[in-house]
């Protein structure tokens, strides 16, 4: 699980984000990753995943081939911490589902993830519905990556 939580201990807010490895058959051959994300704030929690009762054309899902949108997500946003004069990273996978944002602000950086169901729970694309908007530090920012790389790296590793 890769994490990004928010500056703020007394109103603690997050991203997360699940890989769901155990849902892969053949890993040698996938294609797409499943996933659950998690929106949080204070004590509201959002989970969106795969519900077998919608009649979306999508899934919660990340592309692996041709394109691998984990290391797209890792590498954007470590160039985007890296360019001084980048101001903003903004990532949403192949299948849109989620939007994730982040901004340099005057004292760290803002997150904001807006989540797009529109795609898995009906027949067509939708705009944003839910999200989540809060201030991270650099060092929390580095954390989720570091996950990211970790939740990666182990995907294949009993392939």
């Amino acid at each position: 699980m890769a994490k990004l939580v928010s500056e703020d201990e007394e109103i603690k807010s997050s991203l997360e984000l699940i890989f769901l490895k155990d849902k892969l058959e053949d890993k040698v051959a996938i294609s797409w990753l499943p996933y659950k994300i998690f929106l949080c704030s204070g004590e509201k929690k959002l989970i969106y995943e795969l519900d077998l009762k919608n009649k979306g054309a999508g899934d919660y899902v990340l592309a692996l081939k041709p394109i691998n949108e984990i290391e797209n997500l890792i590498n954007g946003i470590n160039n985007f911490l890296k360019n001084k004069e980048s101001e903003m990273f903004s990532f949403e996978p192949n299948e849109p589902s989620f939007e994730l944002i982040l901004e340099k602000s005057h004292k760290g950086y803002s997150a904001t993830c807006w989540v797009d169901a529109g795609n898995v729970i009906s027949n067509h694309y939708s705009w944003d519905g839910f999200g989540v908007r809060f201030f991270t530090t650099e060092e929390n920012i580095n954390s989720f990556v570091e996950e990211l790389i970790k939740e990666k790296e182990s995907l294949f590793s009993n392939a």
